[in-house]
Parts: C-alpha cells; sequence; structure tokens
C-alpha cells in the first residue's frame, strides 16, 4: 500500500512540478482571472494525466508488474486514478464554469480586457467550440460511468459493459484537451509529458476497444470438471489446456473466459503446476456472476485462461512463514501446499484458515493438502471458535513476529492484522496480501 501511495503522489507532483516549470512566472500580473487562467489548464491536464495512468494500468503491461508489486496492485491504484481524475474533471468544470455564473449573477466582476491584448493561437483553433461541446458531454457521461464502477449493487455484468466505455470516452477527452490546452505548454515540459502519455494511453484504449488487451497471455481450454460445495458455495472448477501454458508460481491468479458469457473475470489458481496441462480453480460465490456460474457452466465447454498474474509468490522462502487465509482466500494457500508436496520442500509455514462456513469435503482437502505439505493447519471455525485477532495468533504461533506474513481474504480483517501487527513490531514490508479488486 505505501508503495502505491508514492506512486500516486510521484504522478501528481511530476504533474504539477513539470506545469509549474513550463509557466512564464515573470508576466504573471496576480488577481483572480489570471489565477483561473492558470487552474483551468492545470486542473484539466490533472484530470487527463490521471485517467491516461489508469488507461495504461487497465492494459495490464506485465513489464511494470513486479515494480508495483503485482498485478492486484495495479487494479487498486487504476481505481485510485480513476477517482483522482473524476475528482480533478469536476474541479476543472467548477474552475470553468463556476466564474461565469458568478458573473451573471453581479457577485464578481467581469473579466478585465485590455485594449490590443495578443489573443493566443491554439492548434486546431478551428475545432476550438467541437472541443469545448464534447468535452462537456464526456464530462457528464464520466461522472454516470465513475457512480456505477462505485456502486457495488451494480450488477457485475453491467458494470463489466459500461466500464468498457471508458476507453472511447478517453478518446473523446482526448481530443478535447489537444484541441483546448493552451499552445505555449506544447513546446514545454509539461506538453512532452502529455504528448508521451496521450500517445501511450491512446494505443492502450485501442488495444480495448478492439479486444486485444491480454490477448499474447491467452490460452485455449476446456472444463473437464466442475464440483460445488454445498456447505461454503465454493465452486471447484478443473481445466484442461488445449495450448502450452508457460507455467505458473503458486498464488498467482489468471483471467477465465467461459464461452457461455465471453466475460473475464480473475480468480486464484489453486492447483501448483506440474507441466500437466491441467489447473484447478475454486470459486467463491460472492456477486451475482459467481453464484449464477454453477448453473451456466459445463463439463467439456471452451474457456480461455489469460495468465498468469501476479506477485503473492511466498518469496523469499528461506525463514519461517505464516499464513493467513479468510474464506476463498484459502485458494492461494491450497496451490503453494501442492507446490510444496510436489516439490519435497516442506519449509516452516503455519496455516491459519478462518472460515464462517464450514464445508466438510473441502475442509477434508485442505488438511490433505497441509499433511502432505508438512504445513501446520489452525481451523478456526468462526462461529464457534470467534474471530481470528492477533492475542489468538500469538497463543498458535508464539514466533508470529519473526516470520513473513502472508494474507488472503476478506479487506476488513486483513487492515485490522496488519495494524495489529505493526504495532506488534511486525515491519511493514514482511506483511504480504493480495488486494484484487475489479471494482
Amino acid at each position: 500500500m505505501t508503495r502505491l501511495k508514492l506512486v500516486f503522489v510521484a504522478i501528481a507532483a511530476l504533474v504539477i512540478a513539470l506545469w509549474f516549470a513550463s509557466i512564464d512566472w515573470t508576466v504573471f500580473p496576480g488577481g483572480f482571472w489570471p489565477v483561473r487562467s492558470l487552474l483551468v489548464p492545470l486542473t484539466g491536464i490533472l484530470a487527463i494525466t490521471f485517467m491516461a495512468v489508469a488507461i495504461l494500468l487497465a492494459a495490464r503491461p506485465v513489464q511494470v508488474e513486479a515494480a508495483l508489486g503485482g498485478l492486484d496492485k495495479f487494479y487498486r491504484l487504476h481505481k485510485w486514478l480513476g477517482i483522482a481524475a473524476v475528482s480533478m474533471a469536476v474541479l476543472h468544470w467548477l474552475v470553468e464554469k463556476g466564474p461565469k455564473w458568478l458573473v451573471e449573477l453581479g457577485w464578481l466582476a467581469p473579466r478585465p480586457r485590455a485594449s490590443g491584448a495578443v489573443i493566443e493561437q491554439r492548434p486546431f483553433a478551428e475545432y476550438k467550440d467541437v472541443a469545448a461541446d464534447l468535452g462537456e458531454w464526456a464530462f457528464y457521461l464520466l461522472l454516470a460511468l465513475a457512480a456505477l464502477a462505485l456502486w457495488r449493487r451494480f450488477p457485475y455484468h453491467l458494470f463489466f459493459k459500461t466500464h468498457r466505455l471508458m476507453a472511447p470516452l478517453f478518446l473523446v477527452l482526448t481530443f478535447h484537451a489537444i484541441v483546448l490546452t493552451p499552445a505555449s505548454y506544447w513546446n514545454a515540459p509539461i506538453g512532452w509529458l502529455m504528448i508521451a502519455l496521450l500517445a501511450g494511453a491512446a494505443i492502450a484504449a485501442g488495444l480495448s476497444i478492439f479486444g486485444r488487451i491480454g490477448k499474447a497471455n491467452r490460452f485455449a481450454g476446456e472444463v473437464t470438471d466442475f464440483h460445488i460445495h454445498a456447505g461454503n458455495s465454493v465452486l471447484d472448477v478443473g481445466v484442461k489446456l488445449t495450448t502450452a501454458w508457460p507455467g505458473h508460481a503458486a498464488g498467482q491468479f489468471a483471467f477465465l473466459t467461459f464461452a457461455s458469457d465471453g466475460q473475464a473475470h480473475p480468480f486464484t489458481i489453486s492447483s501448483g503446476w506440474a507441466n500437466t496441462g491441467r489447473l484447478a480453480f475454486s470459486i467463491k460465490g460472492l456477486g451475482d456472476y459467481t453464484r449464477r456460474l454453477p448453473t451456466t457452466i459445463t463439463t467439456g465447454q471452451a474457456i480461455t485462461v489469460e495468465g498468469p498474474y501476479g506477485r503473492f509468490d511466498f518469496e523469499p522462502a528461506d525463514g519461517p512463514q505464516l499464513w493467513i487465509a479468510g474464506g476463498v482466500g484459502i485458494t492461494p494457500f491450497i496451490a503453494r501446499m501442492e507446490a510444496l508436496a510436489m516439490s519435497g520442500d516442506h519449509g516452516d509455514v503455519d496455516l491459519i484458515y478462518s472460515t464462517a462456513a464450514p464445508d466438510g469435503g473441502f475442509i477434508a482437502e485442505v488438511r490433505s493438502a497441509a499433511a502432505a505439505s508438512g504445513v501446520r493447519l489452525h481451523l478456526v471455525e468462526t462461529g464457534r471458535d470467534g474471530f481470528v485477532d492477533l492475542e489468538k495468533i500469538a497463543g498458535w504461533v508464539p514466533g508470529w513476529s519473526k516470520a513473513d506474513v502472508w494474507f488472503c481474504g476478506p479487506a476488513g480483517f486483513g487492515d485490522a492484522l496488519l495494524q495489529a501487527m505493526r504495532k506488534g513490531g511486525l515491519p511493514a514490508r514482511r506483511f504480504h496480501r493480495e488486494l484484487f479488486e475489479m471494482r
């Protein structure tokens, strides 16, 4: 999280610094209207920059995955950038429209027009009115799409479709920015940054529009078997790949696209890799899509697997590790236990598995995997044992503060543990977690 915050702040700071370096402050006269004339392009540049970086991250550039800590971190930063882009777009709109309203109400003196003033020429000036109108309507649509993205009760399959409109919307806003940004900016540092960002993000938007994102990492397969655990609503799905899979590390995930719906969804791989072409996924029925999935898939159904992604890889593995799983967060740990069993390399590992909906068959699978891999399993049924906290963890694993902690589970559970463990002396760099959220 700290790394993501630093990246976010660095993006904003870089834009502001380059903008500051691009302004000729020696001719700045001061007063409300000159300040407004600076804030209009600044807020617009911040808005389009945040949106451009969000579009670039949505294209899943695996080349920088390690630097950000995994694709799950991409999507957390993508969300922050999206919210920031909308916020700055609102501010940009208010700075542009607000003073005009105040003048009409008589609460603000009109902008003075100096005689003989030179009007700055913009490239593509003949498109100014079109760009302004398109930008305003695109702004209203951006607000609507952002509201739907943040509304958790909006069905995911509809969110998936509406969110894809962000790519063409970005291209419209790029046209707005290119036409209306002052000409002097394009020959200054801020202009050089905008040219690079807008060009790269335009390519990423094109990949999204034409369904090309992740194409190089897609592999064909078919569903070989599936089983629903009634006690915890977890669907186990077996997949046989028919094209060569590059292999994966335990803890990584992939996007699955079932032939029945054509929508890509991310799920953690719950099997180790034995070079057999077989993968397994354990999918919790949490939303409208995953709850409906057991009724829509069939054995032999075609499936596309895109991946592998993620850096939840249990490295370094040269010391004691404490794994903490909440609910379906057990999935990456099952994969890791299978990988340890295949390698015969049994480390010093404790696994705390907390579940509110125990299923006998599923728990038996977890116990079997733990026994085969030499992992010490601590099963917590919250209805019987209560919720997991640091006091209980210290009782089960007295040396927890000397271990690398790997957590996968509900966000609130992870936040509470991280805060308590930090107070207990655990360095933040030794608390590893997945942050994956599609919205």
